[in-house]
């Protein structure tokens, strides 16, 4: 996909989401807001939110990302929120089996309590950043959100031995607060251009399974879950048939910073 298409792709999505937000997303927001309910995705205006510090720093190399420029048939597969006891080796396991590399954005929190699953990760896949505690960073300052993201690096350094360089916000919110914070402590934000959609598909693993190859166009960043609500479990189930399928139609996987290194140029 050209460049220049995939930024109007981008731009017209955008627009799109904000006219069908329109006066009833503005509410919603309001009301998440007033509740302290996460964000709706397309419906958190920047007036809804507390006016930045004016001491604020200015960040020089922001970075935010959905997919990569490419004609080759290559994707980034993605899982974030875990790690999990239960699913996670499940989707390691499927992964490994063929040979397949991913990125994961872990939980702080989650790495404290199972860092170990990932304990091997580091010579295929990749680890990212999806804050400590999954707060909806669209609610927090400057300061609130370099915390969460900055205890959730501690934690993946004392685990892993190694800072993250990729970053993904709860929710795909990505307030100005978290691309500074980001930007600040040098990674790059890692939205998505596809999403595996069990709620969908909860009785249909075949109709789950289309769908996400569907989806699927030369530099995707796709999104994933090893934990979670309990319907994510499906998408789990189908990993192995994904990678087969699309391993036969010649198409390729690789990490995120793989893909956004420029695979094959």
């Amino acid at each position: 996909m050209a460049e220049g298409r995939g930024v109007r792709r981008r731009d017209a999505v955008i627009a799109a989401g904000a006219a069908a937000a329109g006066v009833g997303g503005t509410l919603a927001a309001r009301r998440a807001l007033e509740n302290e309910s996460p964000l709706p995705f397309y419906g958190g205006p920047a007036s809804l939110l507390p006016a930045p510090d004016p001491d604020t720093p200015i960040a020089t190399d922001l970075r935010l990302v959905w997919g990569a420029p490419t004609s080759e048939r290559v994707v980034a597969l993605t899982f974030d929120d875990g790690p999990h006891p239960e699913w996670t080796p499940l989707v390691l396991a499927a992964l490994d089996s063929a040979g397949v590399p991913a990125t994961f954005f872990l939980r702080g929190d989650n790495v404290a309590a199972h860092g170990s699953l990932h304990a091997d990760s580091l010579a295929r896949h990749e680890l990212g950043n999806h804050t400590y505690s999954h707060t909806d960073l669209a609610r927090l300052d400057l300061a609130a959100a370099q915390n969460e993201i900055g205890r959730c690096s501690e934690a993946m350094a004392t685990a892993y031995g190694k800072t993250p360089t990729l970053f993904r916000p709860p929710y795909g919110h990505s307030s100005g607060a978290a691309l500074l914070a980001a930007a600040a402590a040098g990674m790059t934000t890692v939205l998505w251009g596809g999403r595996f959609r069990e709620s969908s598909f909860h009785t249909d693993p075949d109709g789950l399974l289309q769908d996400s190859i569907g989806q699927m166009r030369p530099g995707t960043i796709f999104l994933g879950h090893d934990t979670g609500t309990p319907d994510r479990i499906h998408s789990v189930r189908i990993l192995a048939p994904l990678i087969d399928k699309m391993q036969s139609e010649g198409w390729r996987f690789v990490t995120v910073s793989e893909l956004l290194g420029g695979v094959g140029a």
